[in-house]
C-alpha cells in the first residue's frame, strides 16, 4: 500500500512540475508599433528560426474590462503568411470594397481565428480585428505602420 501511495504521489508531482516550463528570452526584432497617448495599441515583430520567421501580434483590446488587456497571436510565415495578412487588411480600403458593409475576411492565423470587418473611425474609414481574445480598430494608415510599410 506505502508503495502505491509512494507512485502516486511521484506521479502527482511530477505532472504538476510540467505545468510550468521556463524558457530562455528570444530576440525579437520590431517591425511597426501603433502608440496613442504613450500607451502601445499594437505591435508587430519577428524572429529568425533557422530557414522560418515567426512572427508576433500584441495587441491591445479595445474593450472597457479588462481595462489593461492585451492579447497575442504567433504565427509563421508559411506560404508567406505575412504578405497575405497584409494584403486581406488592406483590402477593406481598396475602392471595390470600401462602400460595401457586407463585405468581411474570417481566417486562421496561427491558432487563432480572427475576423476583420468595416469600422467606422473617428478620423475616417477603417477596420476591426476580431478574435475570441478581444478586438482592435486601426485605419488605414495604422495597418501600414504596424506592418513597417511607412
Amino acid at each position: 500500500m506505502k508503495t502505491i501511495l509512494f507512485l502516486l504521489t511521484l506521479l502527482f508531482t511530477t505532472a504538476t512540475h510540467a505545468q510550468l516550463t521556463e524558457r530562455e528570452a528570444t530576440n525579437w526584432q520590431p517591425i511597426g508599433k501603433l502608440k496613442f497617448g504613450g500607451i502601445t495599441k499594437a505591435s508587430l515583430e519577428y524572429q529568425n528560426n533557422g530557414s522560418d520567421t515567426t512572427y508576433l501580434l500584441f495587441v491591445k483590446d479595445f474593450r472597457e474590462q479588462p481595462k489593461d488587456h492585451y492579447f497575442s497571436i504567433q504565427f509563421k510565415n508559411t506560404d508567406g503568411t505575412f504578405s497575405k495578412l497584409y494584403t486581406i487588411l488592406k483590402s477593406f480600403f481598396l475602392s471595390e470594397n470600401k462602400k460595401n458593409k457586407n463585405y468581411s475576411r474570417t481566417f486562421q492565423l496561427g491558432n487563432t481565428t480572427v475576423n476583420v470587418s468595416h469600422k467606422i473611425l473617428i478620423t475616417g474609414r477603417g477596420i476591426s480585428f476580431y478574435t475570441n481574445n478581444g478586438y482592435a480598430n486601426w485605419s488605414e494608415k495604422d495597418v501600414d505602420k504596424l506592418f513597417g510599410m511607412k
